[in-house]
Protein backbone atom coordinates (compact mmCIF):
# COMPACT_ATOMS: atom_id res chain seq x y z
CA UNK A 1 0.00 0.00 0.00
CA UNK A 2 2.42 2.66 0.98
CA UNK A 3 4.50 2.44 -2.21
CA UNK A 4 1.55 4.07 -3.70
CA UNK A 5 3.07 7.15 -1.93
CA UNK A 6 5.86 7.40 -4.66
CA UNK A 7 3.90 8.48 -7.35
CA UNK A 8 2.20 11.27 -4.85
CA UNK A 9 5.38 12.78 -3.39
CA UNK A 10 6.23 14.97 -6.42
CA UNK A 11 8.96 17.45 -7.22
CA UNK A 12 8.70 20.74 -6.12
CA UNK A 13 7.34 22.14 -9.18
CA UNK A 14 4.46 20.12 -9.68
CA UNK A 15 3.24 19.68 -6.09
CA UNK A 16 -0.29 21.33 -6.62
CA UNK A 17 -3.59 19.47 -6.48
CA UNK A 18 -6.11 20.17 -9.03
CA UNK A 19 -9.16 20.07 -6.14
CA UNK A 20 -8.95 20.74 -2.75
CA UNK A 21 -11.19 17.62 -1.37
CA UNK A 22 -14.71 18.05 0.04
CA UNK A 23 -16.48 15.65 2.59
CA UNK A 24 -18.36 14.17 0.17
CA UNK A 25 -15.32 12.91 -2.55
CA UNK A 26 -12.01 12.74 -0.27
CA UNK A 27 -10.32 11.30 -2.92
CA UNK A 28 -8.22 7.91 -2.67
CA UNK A 29 -5.59 8.84 -0.69
CA UNK A 30 -4.50 10.93 2.66
CA UNK A 31 -3.51 14.62 1.95
CA UNK A 32 -0.82 14.55 4.45
CA UNK A 33 0.88 11.10 3.98
CA UNK A 34 0.06 10.51 0.32
CA UNK A 35 -1.68 6.68 1.52
CA UNK A 36 -4.67 4.98 -0.67
CA UNK A 37 -6.16 4.61 2.92
CA UNK A 38 -9.68 5.05 2.45
CA UNK A 39 -12.22 3.08 2.44
CA UNK A 40 -16.31 3.23 2.33
CA UNK A 41 -16.74 -0.35 2.89
CA UNK A 42 -15.37 -2.40 5.97
CA UNK A 43 -12.02 -4.11 5.91
CA UNK A 44 -11.72 -7.13 7.71
CA UNK A 45 -8.36 -7.28 7.08
CA UNK A 46 -6.99 -3.92 8.88
CA UNK A 47 -5.29 -2.64 5.54
CA UNK A 48 -8.07 0.49 4.76
CA UNK A 49 -9.50 2.87 6.91
CA UNK A 50 -13.46 3.10 6.52
CA UNK A 51 -15.12 6.48 5.75
CA UNK A 52 -18.53 6.96 5.92
CA UNK A 53 -20.81 9.24 3.21
CA UNK A 54 -21.26 12.96 3.35
CA UNK A 55 -24.39 14.86 1.99
CA UNK A 56 -23.65 16.59 -1.22
CA UNK A 57 -24.18 20.10 0.01
CA UNK A 58 -20.52 21.25 -0.17
CA UNK A 59 -18.41 23.04 2.54
CA UNK A 60 -16.72 24.86 -0.66
CA UNK A 61 -20.29 26.72 -1.41
CA UNK A 62 -19.31 29.16 1.53
CA UNK A 63 -16.78 31.47 3.02
CA UNK A 64 -14.32 29.64 0.01
CA UNK A 65 -12.23 31.73 -2.72
CA UNK A 66 -11.71 28.73 -4.89
CA UNK A 67 -8.23 27.26 -5.96
CA UNK A 68 -5.36 29.01 -5.86
CA UNK A 69 -2.11 27.57 -6.64
CA UNK A 70 1.36 28.77 -4.89
CA UNK A 71 3.26 26.98 -7.32
CA UNK A 72 1.98 29.15 -9.93
CA UNK A 73 0.72 32.38 -8.61
CA UNK A 74 2.60 33.49 -5.81
CA UNK A 75 5.24 35.71 -5.54
CA UNK A 76 7.69 33.71 -4.31
CA UNK A 77 7.16 30.69 -7.14
CA UNK A 78 10.79 32.13 -9.19
CA UNK A 79 12.92 32.43 -5.76
CA UNK A 80 14.79 29.83 -4.29
CA UNK A 81 12.78 29.37 -1.68
CA UNK A 82 10.24 27.60 -4.34
CA UNK A 83 12.73 25.63 -6.18
CA UNK A 84 14.80 23.64 -3.93
CA UNK A 85 16.19 20.19 -4.70
CA UNK A 86 14.27 18.25 -2.36
CA UNK A 87 10.97 16.09 -2.60
CA UNK A 88 8.02 18.07 -1.12
CA UNK A 89 6.37 16.72 1.72
CA UNK A 90 2.37 16.01 0.43
CA UNK A 91 -0.29 19.09 1.71
CA UNK A 92 2.83 21.83 2.85
CA UNK A 93 4.53 24.56 1.05
CA UNK A 94 8.11 25.96 2.17
CA UNK A 95 8.89 28.58 4.17
CA UNK A 96 12.97 27.90 4.49
CA UNK A 97 15.81 25.88 2.84
CA UNK A 98 14.56 22.60 4.26
CA UNK A 99 11.43 23.01 6.20
CA UNK A 100 7.66 22.86 4.74
CA UNK A 101 4.81 23.92 6.58
CA UNK A 102 1.44 22.36 5.84
CA UNK A 103 -0.76 24.49 3.98
CA UNK A 104 -3.98 24.00 6.38
CA UNK A 105 -4.56 22.92 9.41
CA UNK A 106 -4.58 19.09 10.70
CA UNK A 107 -8.15 18.22 9.89
CA UNK A 108 -10.13 15.56 11.49
CA UNK A 109 -9.91 13.10 8.85
CA UNK A 110 -6.03 13.46 8.82
CA UNK A 111 -6.03 12.72 12.64
CA UNK A 112 -8.46 9.85 12.52
CA UNK A 113 -5.85 7.89 10.12
CA UNK A 114 -3.08 8.49 12.87
CA UNK A 115 -5.75 6.52 15.39
CA UNK A 116 -5.86 4.32 12.56
CA UNK A 117 -2.55 3.27 12.16
CA UNK A 118 -1.54 3.96 16.05
CA UNK A 119 -4.41 0.51 16.38
CA UNK A 120 -3.46 -1.28 13.19
CA UNK A 121 0.32 -0.95 14.09
CA UNK A 122 0.67 -1.49 17.98
CA UNK A 123 -2.45 -3.08 18.66
CA UNK A 124 -6.22 -2.31 19.92
CA UNK A 125 -7.00 0.38 22.65
CA UNK A 126 -3.18 1.95 21.69
CA UNK A 127 -5.57 4.77 20.01
CA UNK A 128 -7.41 5.59 23.38
CA UNK A 129 -4.18 7.95 25.12
CA UNK A 130 -4.65 10.01 21.51
CA UNK A 131 -8.02 10.29 20.76
CA UNK A 132 -8.98 14.38 21.49
CA UNK A 133 -10.56 15.55 24.68
CA UNK A 134 -13.87 16.97 23.27
CA UNK A 135 -17.79 17.29 24.90
CA UNK A 136 -20.05 15.08 23.75
CA UNK A 137 -21.59 17.29 21.73
CA UNK A 138 -18.27 18.15 19.33
CA UNK A 139 -17.45 14.62 19.80
CA UNK A 140 -20.51 13.00 17.69
CA UNK A 141 -21.80 16.16 15.83
CA UNK A 142 -18.46 17.53 14.58
CA UNK A 143 -15.18 14.92 15.33
CA UNK A 144 -16.94 12.28 14.32
CA UNK A 145 -19.90 13.13 11.84
CA UNK A 146 -18.28 12.85 8.02
CA UNK A 147 -19.73 16.39 7.14
CA UNK A 148 -16.86 17.62 9.12
CA UNK A 149 -14.00 15.27 7.82
CA UNK A 150 -12.04 18.79 6.58
CA UNK A 151 -12.63 20.86 9.12
CA UNK A 152 -9.85 21.31 11.82
CA UNK A 153 -9.50 18.69 14.44
CA UNK A 154 -10.27 20.05 17.80
CA UNK A 155 -8.71 19.56 21.42
CA UNK A 156 -5.55 17.83 20.63
CA UNK A 157 -3.21 18.04 23.56
CA UNK A 158 0.43 19.49 22.50
CA UNK A 159 2.00 16.33 22.88
CA UNK A 160 -0.07 14.90 20.98
CA UNK A 161 0.45 17.10 18.38
CA UNK A 162 4.05 16.77 18.07
CA UNK A 163 3.37 12.45 18.03
CA UNK A 164 0.95 13.13 15.11
CA UNK A 165 3.90 15.06 13.19
CA UNK A 166 6.73 12.63 14.26
CA UNK A 167 4.38 9.70 12.55
CA UNK A 168 3.42 11.39 9.70
CA UNK A 169 7.33 11.95 8.71
CA UNK A 170 7.58 8.26 9.56
CA UNK A 171 5.06 7.05 6.99
CA UNK A 172 6.47 9.76 4.37
CA UNK A 173 10.22 8.28 4.76
CA UNK A 174 8.76 4.91 3.59
CA UNK A 175 8.19 5.73 0.07
CA UNK A 176 11.63 8.77 0.23
CA UNK A 177 13.83 5.88 0.86
CA UNK A 178 12.89 4.09 -2.06
CA UNK A 179 12.81 7.43 -4.34
CA UNK A 180 16.43 8.31 -3.19
CA UNK A 181 17.68 4.76 -3.90
CA UNK A 182 19.92 5.78 -6.51
CA UNK A 183 20.33 9.10 -5.69
CA UNK A 184 23.70 10.50 -4.32
CA UNK A 185 22.63 12.57 -1.78
CA UNK A 186 20.08 10.71 0.88
CA UNK A 187 17.79 12.48 3.47
CA UNK A 188 14.94 11.91 5.62
CA UNK A 189 12.17 14.16 6.39
CA UNK A 190 11.67 14.80 10.50
CA UNK A 191 7.84 16.10 11.80
CA UNK A 192 6.99 18.42 14.75
CA UNK A 193 5.22 21.56 15.59
CA UNK A 194 6.43 25.21 14.02
CA UNK A 195 8.00 27.22 16.54
CA UNK A 196 6.85 30.28 17.48
CA UNK A 197 8.96 32.40 15.24
CA UNK A 198 8.80 29.90 11.99
CA UNK A 199 4.95 30.41 12.33
CA UNK A 200 5.10 34.25 12.31
CA UNK A 201 7.26 33.79 9.00
CA UNK A 202 4.74 31.88 7.94
CA UNK A 203 1.78 33.57 8.89
CA UNK A 204 2.90 37.23 8.09
CA UNK A 205 2.19 40.45 9.66
CA UNK A 206 -1.48 40.89 10.93
CA UNK A 207 -1.96 44.37 9.60
CA UNK A 208 -1.06 43.38 6.04
CA UNK A 209 -2.96 39.85 6.11
CA UNK A 210 -6.33 40.61 7.78
CA UNK A 211 -8.22 42.97 6.57
CA UNK A 212 -12.58 43.76 6.44
CA UNK A 213 -14.26 41.47 3.47
CA UNK A 214 -18.21 40.74 2.98
CA UNK A 215 -19.71 37.24 2.39
CA UNK A 216 -22.11 36.46 0.39
CA UNK A 217 -24.68 33.56 1.19
CA UNK A 218 -25.85 32.21 -2.48
CA UNK A 219 -28.60 29.42 -2.14
CA UNK A 220 -26.48 26.48 -2.05
CA UNK A 221 -24.67 28.36 1.14
CA UNK A 222 -28.05 28.39 2.79
CA UNK A 223 -28.91 24.78 2.01
CA UNK A 224 -24.91 23.50 3.20
CA UNK A 225 -25.79 25.63 6.46
CA UNK A 226 -29.12 24.41 6.84
CA UNK A 227 -28.50 20.98 6.49
CA UNK A 228 -24.53 20.76 8.06
CA UNK A 229 -24.31 23.50 10.74
CA UNK A 230 -28.05 24.19 11.51
CA UNK A 231 -28.86 20.66 12.11
CA UNK A 232 -25.81 19.80 14.05
CA UNK A 233 -26.80 22.57 16.61
CA UNK A 234 -24.20 24.57 15.76
CA UNK A 235 -25.92 27.69 14.93
CA UNK A 236 -29.51 29.51 15.09
CA UNK A 237 -32.22 29.71 12.90
CA UNK A 238 -30.96 33.43 12.02
CA UNK A 239 -28.27 32.63 10.34
CA UNK A 240 -30.51 31.51 7.42
CA UNK A 241 -31.86 35.06 7.80
CA UNK A 242 -28.50 36.27 6.71
CA UNK A 243 -28.10 37.11 2.54
CA UNK A 244 -24.71 38.40 3.81
CA UNK A 245 -22.06 39.04 6.09
CA UNK A 246 -19.48 41.96 6.77
CA UNK A 247 -17.02 40.08 8.45
CA UNK A 248 -13.17 39.96 7.81
CA UNK A 249 -11.04 38.13 5.04
CA UNK A 250 -10.23 35.27 7.86
CA UNK A 251 -12.41 33.93 10.34
CA UNK A 252 -11.99 35.82 13.45
CA UNK A 253 -15.10 37.53 15.15
CA UNK A 254 -16.55 40.21 14.01
CA UNK A 255 -18.24 42.64 16.71
CA UNK A 256 -21.07 43.82 14.61
CA UNK A 257 -22.62 40.95 13.50
CA UNK A 258 -19.74 38.90 11.78
CA UNK A 259 -20.34 34.89 11.47
CA UNK A 260 -22.67 33.28 14.34
CA UNK A 261 -21.54 29.70 13.86
CA UNK A 262 -19.87 28.13 16.94
CA UNK A 263 -17.31 25.98 14.85
CA UNK A 264 -14.22 26.33 12.65
CA UNK A 265 -14.92 26.35 9.10
CA UNK A 266 -13.14 23.97 6.05
CA UNK A 267 -9.53 23.55 6.16
CA UNK A 268 -9.53 26.01 2.66
CA UNK A 269 -12.10 28.64 3.85
CA UNK A 270 -11.22 32.03 3.42
CA UNK A 271 -8.89 33.74 1.31
CA UNK A 272 -5.08 32.21 1.73
CA UNK A 273 -2.58 34.43 2.80
CA UNK A 274 0.51 35.57 0.37
CA UNK A 275 2.48 32.70 1.04
CA UNK A 276 -0.20 30.37 0.06
CA UNK A 277 -1.01 29.43 4.03
CA UNK A 278 -4.68 28.89 4.70
CA UNK A 279 -6.10 29.97 7.67
CA UNK A 280 -2.64 30.81 10.15
CA UNK A 281 -4.80 33.96 11.40
CA UNK A 282 -8.26 33.06 12.54
CA UNK A 283 -10.46 29.54 12.52
CA UNK A 284 -8.64 28.18 15.18
CA UNK A 285 -5.26 29.12 17.65
CA UNK A 286 -2.72 26.65 16.12
CA UNK A 287 -0.04 25.04 18.70
CA UNK A 288 3.44 25.57 18.68
CA UNK A 289 6.70 23.93 19.71
CA UNK A 290 7.05 26.18 22.66
CA UNK A 291 3.50 24.80 24.14
CA UNK A 292 1.42 26.81 23.48
CA UNK A 293 -1.33 27.70 20.92
CA UNK A 294 -1.20 31.56 19.17
CA UNK A 295 -2.98 32.67 16.13
CA UNK A 296 -6.54 33.90 17.14
CA UNK A 297 -9.91 32.06 16.19
CA UNK A 298 -13.58 32.22 15.37
CA UNK A 299 -13.93 33.51 18.96
CA UNK A 300 -11.62 35.70 19.55
CA UNK A 301 -11.59 39.47 17.79
CA UNK A 302 -8.68 41.15 15.72
CA UNK A 303 -6.66 42.49 18.40
CA UNK A 304 -2.97 42.23 18.63
CA UNK A 305 -3.80 40.81 22.06
CA UNK A 306 -6.23 38.51 20.67
CA UNK A 307 -3.72 37.42 17.79
CA UNK A 308 -0.85 36.72 19.72
CA UNK A 309 -2.01 35.48 23.60
CA UNK A 310 -0.08 32.31 24.57
CA UNK A 311 -3.04 30.07 25.16
CA UNK A 312 -1.70 26.66 27.08
CA UNK A 313 -4.92 24.79 27.42
CA UNK A 314 -5.63 22.56 24.88
CA UNK A 315 -8.34 20.48 26.51
CA UNK A 316 -11.97 20.59 25.97
CA UNK A 317 -11.34 23.81 23.98
CA UNK A 318 -13.31 24.33 20.52
CA UNK A 319 -11.38 26.68 19.04
CA UNK A 320 -7.55 25.12 19.29
CA UNK A 321 -5.78 23.25 16.65
CA UNK A 322 -2.57 22.71 14.98
CA UNK A 323 -0.59 22.47 11.77
CA UNK A 324 2.93 20.63 11.18
CA UNK A 325 6.62 21.38 9.67
CA UNK A 326 8.06 18.95 7.80
CA UNK A 327 12.11 19.12 8.11
CA UNK A 328 14.75 18.00 5.92
CA UNK A 329 17.42 16.59 7.76
CA UNK A 330 20.95 14.46 5.99
CA UNK A 331 21.22 11.02 6.61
Amino acid sequence: MKKILLLLLAPVISMAQDLHPVSFSPGCCSERTGIPIYNYKPDNSGESMEIFAANKYSEKSIFYNGKYDPWKDSEYKNTELYNQRFIVPPGTLPIAKGKFLDQTEVANIHFEEFLFFMVKDSGKYKDRAYIPKQENKYVLNYYKNSEFYFYPVLAVSHETAETYCKWRADQLNVGLKEMLVDEPRKYKFSGRLPTREEWLKAAGSHIDEIRIAPHEVTKKGSQFLEEDILSKRFATESMLLKASFISYNVNLKYENGGIPIEIPQYIYSFEPNKRGFYNLYGNVKELVAEGYAIGGSYLTPNTEEALFEEDYTQSYKTDVGFRCLVEVRRR
